[in-house]
């Protein structure tokens, strides 16, 4: 993989070579541009940038909603968030988001984003279902 192409990829599993140093790699070029989200495969890679990013508004957000490509849009805590939604409506089954981390590493924050997703594009009453999630 030439140099130049380092951070670029969105889904590490394309790349012919996955070890724990092009790992390292993908994920620092990508963080030092102010990526932080990188899949691979189903699962989702966030590095907290320990600074606030313009990547939670209501207009991204919508953007994520009702995905039927995952690739037509860069990886996001909002595409996790929309494929268990959507998963639960389809199915009408229980969906589960692991979030694993550090101390610090913004797993709260992450959940956060989460429910703050599925809260805003609910068709349910917005008042009730968050109610519901606060008192589990």
């Amino acid at each position: 993989m030439a140099q130049a192409n380092i951070g670029l990829v969105d889904d590490l599993t394309i790349l012919t070579t996955l070890d724990e140093k092009t790992l390292i790699a993908e994920l620092m070029r990508r963080y030092e541009n102010n990526i932080i989200y990188t899949y691979i495969g189903d699962i989702l890679i966030s590095v907290n940038p320990y600074q606030p990013l313009s990547i939670y508004t209501y207009d991204l957000s919508c953007a994520y909603t009702n995905l039927t490509y995952r690739k037509s849009m860069p990886p996001h805590i909002f595409a996790v968030a929309d494929k268990a939604y959507g998963n639960m409506k389809r199915t009408r089954s229980r969906q589960c988001c692991v979030i694993s981390g550090e101390s610090g590493a913004g797993k709260t924050e992450s959940a956060k984003y989460i429910i703050g997703h599925i809260i805003s594009h609910c068709n349910s009453q917005k008042q009730n279902l968050q109610a519901k999630i606060l008192q589990v």
